[in-house]
């Protein structure tokens, strides 16, 4: 994605920097999908240019957006310091529908993350060799050492210190009758259903799963499972390298860690790309990178034990132009639209290679609508975002506490919505307004040691650069 550089003019910047008061209404937005694929299909003056596609001129698109305004109740200030971030290539409108995996398709993803020849070992009960007991004696020792500097460093599975004494002279026993090796069996590739609990008892909606926990050489075990979505449930894939490792909370508060890895971000960013290809999962691309540590449970705090990585995130692109990457992972159910989770794959990857995967909501792309959208000019966007965004999601006013909002990116791409009459989806192109969900000042302290996201990928308002309709991205 480039980002090219123009200057604003003069009246603009006095415009935009006007501190602007709260409308006494929302702006009326379109609601109807046939309407927007219709407009994004009217043929735009630049539809026939050749070469990189230059949106910051044919939108009259600023290089920075700067705004300051202020609610009706006076509780949210919105104030907006912000680069504007362009693709170059034409942006379609694309239908997708939900996604189920094959037997061949989970074939190919069994030998992908578990190797050509699994050891896959049963998943009932404790499943432990005497060395993975050894190794979570250790653990549980390091833990019993901190408690006064942490408290309870395993899962807070323990109130006191002499509960979790107790439990490791168990652990202790166990260890001393566990097998050296365990019974190890081909994987099956068979489908089981899942069944849900409602109020009349389990039912059936279609969807199945398989699971895998394979024994690995060094002693630990993976774990894959794989979904196919039905009516309950959208078709994913999550696999852990090492289901006994420290991996369970990725924190990634902004600017506070550096690579701590001899493989860098590229290098890391080849390898999760390469896993992915294997899987048969090219469609998707890099949308954000980060470098995490990983830490036991909640305890992400200085001196608790934890296993540094690269974090990406893989979202479906078209053309080239990767789908915006927030954590406010789907579309929130509303008179309009039902819930729909954005398809994205979480990629950990360590010296050792992918350490997780977390894939969710797969789609398939079927049928281009609009090859290239005709989009509102960028002065119609921001006219928008600065009447709706005091409205949208504003809870400082409603509750009577001061808020904040700081915009530190505005980013010209694309999302998924539902189809309001079917199954699946369309990706448009968008404008996202993101931040951080909390300011500086604002951030809790244990907010921090318990990972809460600040790393810019916060949207405090998508809107769809085709109609200018508010896309309401779920908490």
């Amino acid at each position: 994605m480039k980002k090219h550089i123009c200057i604003i003019l003069l009246a603009a910047l006095m415009l935009l920097c006007a501190c602007q008061p709260t409308p006494d209404s929302p702006i009326v937005v379109g609601k109807d999908q046939s309407a927007m694929i219709e407009k994004a299909q009217e043929t735009p003056a630049y539809a026939q240019m050749d070469g990189p596609v230059d949106w910051r001129e044919r939108l009259n698109a600023p290089e920075r957006y700067t705004a300051k305004l202020k609610s009706i109740g006076g509780r949210l200030t919105v104030e907006a310091d912000a680069e504007v971030i362009v693709p170059d290539t034409e942006l379609p409108v694309v239908h997708v529908s939900p996604r189920r995996f094959s037997d061949e398709d989970a074939r190919r993803i069994v030998k992908a993350l578990l190797g050509d020849d699994p050891k896959c070992i049963s998943r009932e009960g404790d499943n432990r060799t005497k060395a993975m007991y050894e190794q979570r004696i250790l653990e549980w020792n390091y833990a019993l050492e901190h408690w006064e500097d942490y408290g309870c460093l395993v899962w807070d599975m323990f109130d006191e210190k002499a509960e979790m004494e107790e439990a490791l002279q168990e652990l202790i026993d166990k260890a001393a009758d566990a097998p050296d090796t365990l019974e190890t069996f081909a994987p099956v590739i068979e489908w089981e259903p899942m069944l849900w609990s409602t109020s009349a008892g389990q039912k059936d909606l279609g969807d199945a799963n398989m699971g895998f926990m394979t024994l690995n050489a060094d002693d630990t075990r993976s774990l894959l499972n794989i979904i196919n979505g039905g009516d309950g449930t959208r078709s994913g894939i999550y696999y852990h390298r090492n289901i006994d490792g420290l991996a369970d909370q990725l924190a990634t508060i902004e600017g506070q860690w550096k690579n701590e890895l001899r493989i860098t971000e590229d290098e890391a960013k080849s390898v999760a790309e390469a896993k992915l290809k294997e899987m048969g999962l090219d469609h998707l691309a890099c949308a954000f990178s980060k470098f995490v540590r990983c830490y036991r449970d909640d305890l992400i705090r200085d001196g608790a034990p934890y296993e540094p990585g690269w974090m990406f995130v893989f979202t479906p692109a078209v053309n080239g132009v990767a789908m915006t990457y927030s954590h406010r992972l789907g579309v929130d159910n509303n008179a309009y639209s039902r819930h729909w989770g954005y398809e994205r794959c979480f990629v950990l990857v360590d010296e050792k290679g992918v350490t997780i995967l977390d894939y969710e909501d797969a789609c398939t792309m079927d049928e281009v609508r609009a090859e290239t959208a005709a989009l509102l000019p960028f002065s119609e966007i921001a006219a928008i975002f600065e009447k709706m965004v005091l409205i949208v999601d504003n809870n400082a006013d409603a509750f009577e506490f001061d808020k904040t909002y700081r915009i530190k990116s505005v980013r010209l791409g694309m999302v998924s919505i539902p189809e309001q009459n079917g199954e699946g989806g369309y990706m448009v192109p968008c404008w996202d307004f993101m931040g951080n969900i909390w300011s500086e000042e604002e951030f809790p302290e244990v907010w921090k040691q318990t990972g809460m996201i600040q790393d810019g990928s916060f949207s405090y308002l998508t809107i769809n650069a085709i109609d200018g309709s508010i896309i309401q991205r779920g908490h």
